[in-house]
């Protein structure tokens, strides 16, 4: 029994590669097909689910409340001390021009930069437009449906400071005192990293559509430009 199997698979095998032959370029441009393919993205920096691999969602749910919204247990974005212990390396910072001001190097520095953007699916696929001398032409289809919005989870920095000095960047001044260190800071900017702006988003974007790519300097005259 084994043996007639063995040999209907290899008869099956030599059967199925018996239709294919060699195409040289003239004859793949003139080929088409349909197909896709459906995608997830996502990008974490200095957060929880981007120092865990393991994790498949950026957060844990518990299925949803009566307005049909999800209801988050735990949020894996967020920024913890053990993911960024110190806060200096977790940082974005930009010397525009190489600037320098009594022989200082000026750094603009984004403190405590953070945040996770995930599309849990969106699809690419091929299609078909006329071009601008009217002929068909291959075009690359992506499509974003509103159910799986972008969702922005605490993106944003701290802070926003002008920096100097060759290392600048790597300044920690923090609040502490004001008033020539007569008073103490509030509560709000006690013991935070100085600076004049914070951001920060958190929500989704909805996102439903068609997004066509192409050559526009095609003229068509192949299935492919």
């Amino acid at each position: 029994m084994k043996k007639a199997l063995l040999m209907t698979l290899i008869l099956s095998s030599q059967i199925t590669t018996a239709g294919l032959v060699g195409l040289n370029s003239d004859e793949l441009v003139s080929v088409t097909g349909k197909g896709g393919a459906d995608l997830s993205w996502t990008l974490s920096l200095n957060q929880q689910y981007a120092t865990d691999m393991s994790l498949k969602n950026i957060s844990k749910l518990n299925g949803v409340d009566k307005n049909g919204r999800a209801v988050v247990t735990e949020a894996y974005y967020k920024m913890q001390t053990s993911d960024c212990p110190l806060l200096e390396l977790c940082r974005l910072a930009i010397a525009p021009n190489n600037h320098i001001e009594n022989g200082q190097k000026k750094w603009l520095v984004f403190k405590q930069l953070q945040g996770t953007i995930q599309i849990e699916k969106f699809s690419l696929e091929g299609t078909t437009i006329l071009n601008k001398d009217g002929n068909p032409q291959t075009a690359m289809l992506l499509k974003f449906y509103d159910n799986y919005p972008l969702k922005i989870r605490n993106l944003g920095f701290s802070s926003l400071s002008v920096e100097s000095g060759a290392t600048g960047y790597l300044n920690t001044d923090k609040y502490t005192t004001y008033d020539s260190g007569k008073s103490a800071v509030p509560s709000f900017d006690k013991d935070q990293e100085k600076g004049f702006m914070g951001v920060n988003m958190h929500g989704n974007l909805h996102i439903d559509g068609n997004l066509k790519i192409f050559s526009y300097n095609c003229s068509g005259a192949g299935s492919r430009c």
